[in-house]
């Protein structure tokens, strides 16, 4: 046992010297930073400002009052999403933002104001909040209106007025939030609605299609009203029919029930299986070069004169599991460490991601398709090193079994999205070969433990299989020289029993 622990404590410190075992190692982690620094430094503008001239005096106000409306539709969504994660309702069981997410009606959003608002319900909400939620923050304000500037005439018609606008949206303008881009500019004539006559709108270039469309929506409802108004209609009965809204009652699952908790469950599995996947090929290749220096060198010659082949064979393995083992630590460390730090759509997923893995048998199997599936393919790792003198000869070998190994998950993992107990990935997790990359990726979904069982005992087999084949495959070639043997000769060499 010592000389394997000798072996694999080589192999590790082999590998862990080389240069692509360090930029692999910190790619990751340099990834996170690098992508929340970009995130916060170089956000993309979405948030705009705007200019409305009203020379009517009829419409402005509605348009502005419907935009705000808008606005706090979308902060009742938020803190709605807020109460829910951290079951901070129960104060006030019966405020709007306490119901759950929803299509919040103009009404809902006036009540919302009228009682105070965002500041107003977040005093009701905060005895409740666990020690650990963070701070709910409403997203800034996306549309923001601003003073015509005091360059541009409003009285001259819209055609000076347009003249004189577009060369300022080019750039930012100051507002209430900040230095934003003015984006939109909107001018209602006197005699709108009179024989066609149109509002005009001038952009930067990207039309703000929701703006433009709730203009559209104020000012098709005020035409509408005018019309019926003309026709006898009285304001009233008009204001009656405008309320009306037809009735919708959707049944949705409880928070983090049904699809959702599937979607939830598998974040993490899903992981997995692209780390194992990464991990697997990038250690396996580093693995694969120093054996065949080894080779190369008549090193293998020296080595096996102090320790028999299963004990060489054995801690390779240990070590290249050992180097694995870093990798997972540091890279899922990373992922953990920055999700849970940060506050964003990742950390969303990551935090409910693990407390819905609440059974400990889901831990165990994930731990132990990880391993399984690591040690399958390290294991045609090492026995391709074995074989080959060259990287040439390796690449002969590798490349096959990378693409037979890589294309079908790619598949099933497009599957799983779709329909994680679907025919191919129930097909896929009983090929010893795919066993491990299916399973992980399906755990999420609720599989039934006794299919966990039985694919779990069926790759233990094959492991073993594979161990002893592959084993002898790998005692017989170590000191081989010349071309490697065909096909039928490596069978032979894996169906013959060993005489070490």
């Amino acid at each position: 046992m010592n000389r394997i622990l000798l072996v694999a404590r080589r192999e590790y410190r082999q590998i862990a010297a080389t240069r692509g075992f360090w930029v692999m190692l910190l790619f990751i982690p340099l990834a996170i930073i690098v992508g929340q620094f970009a995130s916060r430094m170089i956000k993309p503008q979405t948030n705009i400002a705007y200019v409305i001239v009203d020379v009517s005096g009829q419409y402005a106000p509605t348009i502005e009052r419907q935009i705000e409306l808008n606005y706090q539709r979308s902060v009742l969504g938020g803190l709605s999403d807020y109460v829910q994660r951290w079951k901070a309702g129960s104060g006030a069981p019966h405020a709007v933002w306490a119901s759950g997410r929803h299509w919040f009606s103009d009404a809902e959003a006036d009540a919302f104001v009228a009682e105070g608002g965002l500041e107003s319900a977040l005093r009701e909400i905060a005895p409740h909040l666990p020690a650990d939620a963070p701070p709910f923050e409403p997203d800034p304000r996306p549309i923001v209106p601003v003073q015509v500037p005091h360059t541009v005439p409003t009285s001259q018609g819209p055609e000076r007025f347009g003249s004189a606008i577009t060369p300022l949206l080019q750039g930012d303008i100051a507002t209430p939030d900040g230095k934003r881009p003015l984006s939109l500019a909107i001018y209602i004539p006197t005699d709108f609605g009179v024989r066609g006559i149109p509002v005009r709108i001038w952009t930067d270039g990207r039309p703000h299609e929701a703006l433009i469309e709730t203009v559209r929506s104020v000012l098709t409802n005020a035409l509408r009203f005018q019309a019926l108004r003309a026709n006898g209609l009285s304001n009233s009965v008009y204001i009656r029919i405008a309320a009306l809204n037809a009735p919708l009652a959707v049944t949705t699952p409880p928070r983090g029930g049904s699809r959702q908790l599937v979607v939830v469950r598998s974040f993490l599995p899903l992981a997995l299986v692209y780390l194992l996947m990464t991990t697997v090929f990038v250690t396996g290749s580093l693995m694969l070069q120093g054996a065949i220096e080894e080779r190369s060198n008549k090193l293998l010659e020296a080595v096996l004169a102090c320790i028999s082949p299963n004990e060489l064979m054995y801690g390779k393995l240990l070590g290249l599991g050992a180097i694995g083992l870093t990798t997972v630590i540091v890279w899922a460390g990373s992922a953990v460490g920055a999700a849970l730090a940060t506050h964003g759509v990742v950390a969303d997923f990551l935090r409910p991601s693990l407390i819905a893995l609440d059974h400990p048998w889901i831990a165990v199997a994930l731990i132990f398709y990880f391993f399984a599936g690591y040690l399958v393919v390290s294991m045609l790792y090492l026995a391709i090193g074995s074989l080959s003198d060259s990287m040439q000869d390796a690449q002969a070998y590798l490349l096959p079994i990378v693409i037979m190994i890589m294309m079908p998950v790619v598949f099933m993992m497009g599957a799983i999205v779709q329909d994680p107990n679907g025919l191919l990935p129930r097909i896929m997790s009983w090929i010893p070969l795919y066993t491990a990359f299916a399973m992980l990726a399906r755990l999420g979904s609720g599989v039934p433990w006794t299919e966990v069982l039985g694919t779990g005992l069926m790759l233990t087999v094959f492991v073993v299989v594979e161990v002893i084949l592959l084993g002898r495959l790998f005692r017989a070639s170590l000191l081989r020289a010349g071309q490697p043997p065909k096909l039928g000769a490596l069978l032979g060499l894996m169906l013959r029993a060993s005489e070490n």
